[in-house]
């Protein structure tokens, strides 16, 4: 069942002539929120404004009883006065800045466009999965929440290697205090990063992530760290610039050597190395 405000329940079920908006709110990973409308005007509502945005184009959207995961897909057509996070959206959308974001859409009602709405009705919500970008357009599959229940049940295995995910609640490792602030140096690429790095292998498996330059906000994985030098499981989307600054963290192959020598968190360490392979056992 839908519910909307008793004003917008009372106009819906009274007034003949009624005027529609839908409104967006983009909520980023970071907890930032971006309100689109889809009017050429500024809607107030609740204590939030939606501003005109991107030209916004949609899939009708199935409702279903259960736990169905259904999508809607939808097309954002913008210019350069369009942005995420300060960066132009298409530009935002080919870095990945989209990934991990919320999108929930909303319709409201009022019996007259230079009146404030009296309510508004929710049509669909749900996380940005595949995005697709061309030269006027971005293109996102939007998954509804459903799709978290998509899980391993038993949640827990045996297996060699560590169950946790690296700087997560169960590893207890702290982020920030296994990462390192570098600039990019002359010889590179878009895929290997020169960089005032020193050892070896400390960050393979690590993350990456600029806080300047034309990649800001873009996150990598580390595939190889050498000396002086990073290379990338995926190429940047634009080549970086000297001077340019980011931010890596060391990386975890989930063995329990690792975890003791580069971490010494041995003590949360959730994995089972004795277990004999299942071609050995008998």
């Amino acid at each position: 069942m839908k519910t909307t405000t008793p004003a917008c329940a009372t106009l819906l079920q009274t007034v003949r002539q009624i005027f529609m908006v839908e409104l967006l709110t983009l909520t980023m990973p970071d907890g930032a929120t971006i309100r689109w409308s889809c009017g050429d005007v500024a809607i107030p509502y609740a204590g939030n404004t939606w501003v005109p945005g991107p030209i916004i184009e949609r899939e009708s959207v199935k409702l279903s009883t259960g736990i169905e995961v259904t999508s809607c897909m939808v097309t954002f057509h913008a210019d350069a006065s369009v942005t995420v996070s300060g960066v132009p959206l298409l530009q935002a959308a080919r870095r990945g800045l989209l990934g991990g974001a919320s999108l929930k859409v909303e319709k409201g009602f009022t019996d007259d466009p230079l009146s404030p709405i009296a309510g508004t009705v929710h049509l669909f919500e749900g996380r940005i999965g595949e995005v697709e970008v061309n030269s006027t357009s971005v293109h996102c599959e939007v998954k509804s929440f459903t799709e978290v229940l998509d899980t391993m049940i038993p949640r827990n295995v045996y297996q060699a290697s560590c169950l946790h995910t690296l700087y997560g609640a169960g590893c207890g490792v702290a982020k920030a205090a296994n990462g390192i602030n570098l600039q990019v140096q002359a010889g590179g690429t878009s895929s290997t990063l020169k960089c005032a790095v020193t050892g070896a292998g400390v960050y393979d498996l690590g993350e990456l992530v600029f806080i300047s330059g034309v990649n800001q906000g873009v996150r990598r994985a580390v595939k190889q760290h050498t000396a002086s030098q990073l290379v990338l499981s995926f190429p940047l989307p634009d080549a970086p610039g000297v001077g340019d600054s980011f931010t890596v963290y060391k990386g975890c192959d989930k063995t329990l050597a690792t975890c003791k020598a580069k971490f010494a968190n041995v003590v949360r360490f959730k994995g089972f190395p004795f277990v004999p392979a299942p071609e050995t056992a008998v």
